[in-house]
């Protein structure tokens, strides 16, 4: 049965758990239920393909096929031998497992794990077709994930192939990029009206930008992206996809604000440019080589939101770049809110303002602080 509900999960960061639940609820997912770092859902066949399209938030969406209890590692064996691979995967694929291990008496590595659901699949289709599909560890068409809990296991076939933030319009790097989730989820997370300008003063190759477009838009994020891993099972709805793409084009809307990047060299200025041609926001957004630092005017009200450089992947020279940036910040944006992601907790209090809100978050492996200073005349 083609509509058929079924329980999916999606990945997501640290601190995102609230947002991608609000996501999901406004597509249309059935039994939200948040976790850590994931939230789980119901939906359709459709509804899988909409969510790998349109879900900002979401690193990987994968879809539980097989739980079971195991005692010892034959056991686990031959759960895996006596699942029916054969309808996500032929004797000819190619296929990845990634494991991942919390608490075991059986496991004590996620490659072991891997490794002998490996042995039990090839073994099955050997036994069955003498015939087997290989491992590919650099773009396997099929991904399976095993998460390991105590005595538990969950089989999931992975949806997304790779991850989610990889939207597909990144053309130019700079260095040390920000990751195109987080900057959905930061952008969300700010409570942005979509109407006041958004600023991102410091805006490296744009990714703050482009993600706050798509938003304002009401652009699928991953609209641009050439592969998902639902397209190499054998259930893959052709039409269906496409039914739900057009869907999700026919939805968007005009952008009714302006939205402005500028950052201090020329390199992420041109990395910026290119990347918002890419998504076709090059008329929405306006670009400019600018040291904030040197600002000499008053700033009418805006949405200001800086990924300034850490200490940890990009230098900060100067000691007093956070004082000045207070200073800055003070003297010439009575009446925006800011926000502000950082790794630097001790150095950002040079500020010198009172944060009117703090959200801890990751950036990597990095523990950051999501800032909000609200500045009045």
């Amino acid at each position: 049965n083609m509509s058929e509900n079924f329980k999916m999960m999606a990945k997501t960061f640290y601190g995102f758990e609230d947002i991608l639940s609000e996501e999901l609820l406004a597509l249309g997912a059935q039994k939200i239920n948040k976790g850590n770092r994931n939230v789980s859902f119901y939906g359709d066949k459709g509804f899988l393909y909409k969510s790998n399209l349109s879900l900002r938030t979401a690193l990987k969406i994968l879809k539980p096929v097989c739980e079971f209890r195991f005692k010892d590692i034959n056991e686990y064996y031959d759960n895996i031998y006596s699942f029916k691979w054969e309808d996500y995967i032929g004797p000819t694929g190619s296929f990845l497992i990634n494991s991942v291990v919390f608490h075991s008496h059986v496991f004590n590595n996620s490659k072991f794990t891997s490794l002998k659901a490996k042995d039990a699949i090839v073994d099955q289709f050997r036994d069955i077709y003498g015939r087997r599909p290989s491992v590919n560890r650099i773009n396997p068409k099929i991904r399976v994930n095993i998460h390991v809990n105590h005595a538990e296991i969950t089989i999931s076939m992975d949806s997304s192939g790779e991850s989610l933030h990889k939207r597909g319009y990144r053309v130019h790097k700079v260095e040390a990029p920000i990751n195109e989730v987080l900057a959905a989820g930061i952008v969300l997370l700010t409570n942005w009206d979509k109407k006041v300008t958004l600023k991102d003063p410091m805006c490296g190759s744009g990714t703050i930008l482009i993600e706050a477009g798509m938003i304002a838009k009401n652009r699928a994020p991953n609209i641009f992206r050439k592969n998902f891993g639902f397209m190499f099972w054998k259930d893959y709805d052709l039409k269906l996809f496409q039914k739900i793409k057009q869907e999700l084009i026919n939805s968007e809307v005009e952008l009714l604000c302006n939205i402005e990047g500028s950052d201090y060299h020329y390199g992420p200025i041109s990395a910026s440019r290119k990347n918002i041609s890419q998504v076709n926001l090059s008329r929405s957004v306006k670009l400019k080589r600018f040291n904030f630092f040197d600002q000499k005017k008053i700033s009418e009200k805006c949405h200001i939101i800086f990924n300034p450089p850490y200490g940890e992947r990009l230098e900060i020279k100067d000691p007093d770049f956070y004082s000045n940036l207070g200073l800055t910040l003070k003297k010439y944006y009575p009446s925006s809110s800011v926000w502000l992601i950082t790794s630097d907790l001790e150095k950002v209090r040079l500020i010198g303002l009172k944060p009117s809100k703090k959200i801890p978050l990751y950036n990597g492996p990095l523990e950051c602080n999501l800032l909000n200073y609200e500045l009045y005349e």
